[in-house]
């Protein structure tokens, strides 16, 4: 037979082939790729006849070659098998067959057939399936909670160390007369899983819509908040953050203040944007003030209960001991409403210096139900049934939130306890040129300059 040679044109394989093979589909012995063997060059010796031979000893005559095909059907793909005798240089095992005697050749022809459709089978599968596999591999995972979100079940021994450290937690700010502190909150939300679909429960998963992320939402946000806080007996006290966040490539900064000093209860915040000045509002201060203190003796009275704890926090128990600014603190875990909770605790103050919670766990049904039951009995007073229906809305939206990955940190860097502090020490310092405005029932008194 005459043979020509080749090059694959995927891996650039050197390969010879008889001219027959000429506008068929083979794999490179190479690189395993499917590619179509190009026509042989015109120079290429034609197939020598076979011998003559009388027709009592004569051996069947064989089919005639094809002729090579045109140009413009170089390209077409063929599975017929291969003429006997043809061989792929490269191919493993190619041998020139033998003579068939009797059905043998019909034989040979189907087992061939049957070989090409089935590799035909696991190539397609091959091709067209791993790529297939892999995206919905890829679409269950997203679904999946967050791995670092996992909460490893406490030993009894743990549980009760932990215990022991809440009780002294408590007892510590319990006995705080004042305190005064300088920290960093930092979060970071990676929020591009989120489809759709996911929001839009009622949008049919076939839709070309359905998969993609919900226009406007943005996929990454980042936010460094430097936190001032003081706080001292009765009621007076001091917030200011310096906030600066990233929405995908968006920068903004805020800075937002607000304390309660014997001049009233205000708030300022700033934008820091042409568009937005900033505010600055005297709140109603007895209103106010008796609804903070109302809703701080009923959170008080339902965390000092252990039953109500139990109802949010879960897997409650010790860790390793840590380092956290140079404190050696206890630390302790747990999963409140399905999210990972760490705390660090001061070994020597028994305060918290650090606390973080890692997003994306995984949130029951039971879960939900045990927080609207929490929020039910001390720190709302709608009606059942608008607490049914928002449980119920949670419900459906709590798959989103397991997609969600992140962390939230609040890191306290500076801590003085039981401080003497002054009035002065609870007046923020607002910008001049920026009007006051009282709200209804406000106190109409004006507020002392603060110390520079």
């Amino acid at each position: 037979m005459a043979e020509f040679k080749f090059s694959c044109p995927q891996c650039g394989q050197h390969i010879q082939c008889d001219i027959g093979y000429s506008g068929m589909q083979i794999n490179c012995p190479s690189c395993q790729q499917a590619i179509v063997v190009p026509q042989a060059p015109r120079f290429a010796a034609a197939p020598t006849a076979p011998p003559q031979v009388t027709r009592s000893t004569a051996a069947p005559p064989a089919p005639p070659v094809p002729p090579p095909a045109s140009p413009g059907l170089s390209t077409r793909q063929t599975t017929a098998a291969p003429a006997a005798g043809r061989r792929f240089a490269g191919a493993p095992g190619a041998q020139p067959a033998a003579k068939p005697k009797s059905k043998a050749l019909k034989t040979v022809l189907v087992i061939t057939a049957s070989v090409v459709v089935l590799a035909g089978l696991v190539a397609g599968i091959i091709w067209f399936g791993i790529p297939k596999y892999k995206e919905h591999k890829a679409a269950q995972e997203a679904k999946k909670a967050n791995p670092a979100a996992q909460v490893a079940t406490p030993t009894s021994t743990a549980t009760i160390q932990a215990l022991s450290i809440l009780t002294k937690m408590h007892s510590a700010y319990t006995n705080l007369t004042s305190v005064r502190a300088g920290g960093t909150f930092t979060m970071f939300l990676d929020v591009s899983n989120i489809t759709m679909a996911d929001v839009n429960p009622q949008m049919p998963p076939d839709s070309k819509m359905a998969k993609r992320h919900p226009l406007g939402m943005p996929r990454m946000i980042t936010d460094t908040t430097e936190l001032s806080i003081k706080r001292a007996q009765p009621a007076f006290y001091y917030i200011v953050a310096e906030s600066v966040a990233k929405i995908d490539r968006q920068t903004i900064t805020n800075t937002f203040a607000v304390w309660k000093s014997d001049n009233g209860q205000f708030m300022f915040s700033d934008n820091h944007q042409k568009m937005l000045p900033p505010t600055y509002r005297q709140l109603a201060d007895n209103t106010v003030t008796n609804a903070n203190a109302d809703q701080f003796k009923k959170m008080q009275q339902l965390f000092d209960d252990p039953a109500n704890l139990t109802k949010i926090i879960k897997d409650l128990g010790q860790t390793d001991d840590e380092s956290v600014n140079g404190q050696d603190c206890y630390t302790l875990t747990a999963k409140v409403i399905g999210q990972k909770v760490k705390v660090w605790v001061d070994k020597a103050t028994y305060l918290i210096p650090q606390w973080q919670i890692t997003l994306g766990g995984a949130i029951s049904d039971a879960d939900v139900d045990d927080a609207f039951s929490l929020y039910a009995s001390g720190f709302t007073n709608l009606p059942p049934a608008a607490l049914d229906m928002m449980k119920t809305q949670v419900k459906k939206y709590t798959p989103v939130m397991t997609k969600i990955r992140g962390t939230i940190t609040s890191t306290t860097e500076t801590l003085e306890i039981n401080p003497t502090l002054s009035a002065d020490d609870f007046n923020y310092s607002v910008p001049q040129g920026v009007r006051l405005i009282r709200m209804p029932n406000a106190t109409a008194t004006a507020p002392r300059p603060a110390s520079p």
